[in-house]
């Protein structure tokens, strides 16, 4: 059995993971049970770690700060040994392993935990390993954190929903980022920030529904003056198209439906398409967004638009 003096522990570490800290009924309690028995149920878990040198509790805040409450008390402290505190014994080489060893601790024992405990604890988590407890950087690793925090699925999805939701909001800030400013493709997008196409179409599904409007908008201005020509025609025996009968390449593919995840059949990468022989001219950023979606279309579509294009 290994023994250490009660002021050598600092009962002050990070990896106390609940929220709230010890609960001082409970501790109270604690301290008179031991000041009855001289004992506890379970000997508190200490750990040194090497890199500071310091000794840290990794199980037994309550049953620890139960001895520091006794100490203060003259009437209850006679029979108690500061000096030799009966522990459970390890050595870890950083305190992030310490907080990592302390995260499922209380999942079978002692003071059960409150609503918030095992959130304060995932987050602990992410701050001393971001990297091991996340399948890549907008996504838990849900199986390792149920693993080591020990819980249920249940309480996994209730405290991690603000951590994910977090998560979610960053995430679609970046796809809309992606698209917006470095015109990547969904294929592209989906890899940078590792969900599924799907996912990326469900982001942008609002934003591709406006900018489809906006060219269409151009186009219609752009067709005005092919309209005043043929009222000049029309003197001269042509027929004149009505504005309801001009239909434009961008009015009929506003209204086609839209597949899930436009950018399926796109097989080569972003920087492949910038590096192929381009059209003469300086591309605007409409102009390119255009091109991007009429290349999309499936052929019988893309050759009507071109067709139409043409006329």
């Amino acid at each position: 059995m290994n023994t250490i003096a009660l002021s050598k522990i600092n009962l002050d570490a990070p990896t106390q993971l609940r929220a709230l800290g010890e609960d001082m009924t409970h501790v109270k309690d604690l301290a008179y049970s031991y000041a009855d028995t001289g004992t506890f149920t379970e000997l508190p878990w200490v750990a040194l770690i090497k890199e500071t040198g310091e000794y840290v509790p990794i199980d037994g805040f309550h049953r620890l700060n139960a001895l520091k409450w006794l100490a203060i008390q003259d009437e209850m402290t006679t029979s108690v040994d500061y000096y030799n505190v009966a522990i459970r014994y390890s050595e870890f080489e950083t305190m992030a392993e310490a907080i990592v060893a302390a995260a499922g601790v209380n999942a079978k024992h002692g003071l059960k935990r409150k609503k918030g405990d095992i959130q304060n604890t995932i987050r602990k988590l992410l701050e001393v390993d971001r990297i091991g407890f996340m399948k890549n950087k907008y996504q838990l690793d849900k199986k390792k954190i149920m693993e080591v925090v020990g819980c249920s699925d249940r309480m996994y999805r209730q405290e991690s929903q603000s951590i994910r939701d977090d998560l979610d909001i960053a995430r679609n800030l970046e796809v809309k980022r992606l698209y917006n400013e470095e015109m990547l493709s969904h294929r592209e997008i989906a890899k940078r920030v590792g969900c599924d196409h799907k996912t990326v179409g469900n982001i942008l599904g609002g934003e591709k529904r406006h900018d489809a409007k906006i060219p269409q908008s151009k186009n219609e201005q752009q067709e005005e003056p092919h309209e005043e020509n043929n009222d000049t025609n029309s003197s001269t025996g042509s027929t004149e198209e009505t504005p309801e009968e001009q239909s434009s390449v961008f009015a009929h593919i506003t209204e086609a439906k839209v597949a899930e995840c436009p950018w399926d059949d796109v097989e080569e990468d972003v920087e492949v398409k910038e590096e192929a022989t381009g059209p003469s001219f300086s591309e605007t950023h409409s102009q390119a967004r255009i091109r991007l979606f009429i290349e999309d279309l499936s052929e019988e579509d893309k050759a009507y638009a071109l067709k139409l294009l043409a006329v």
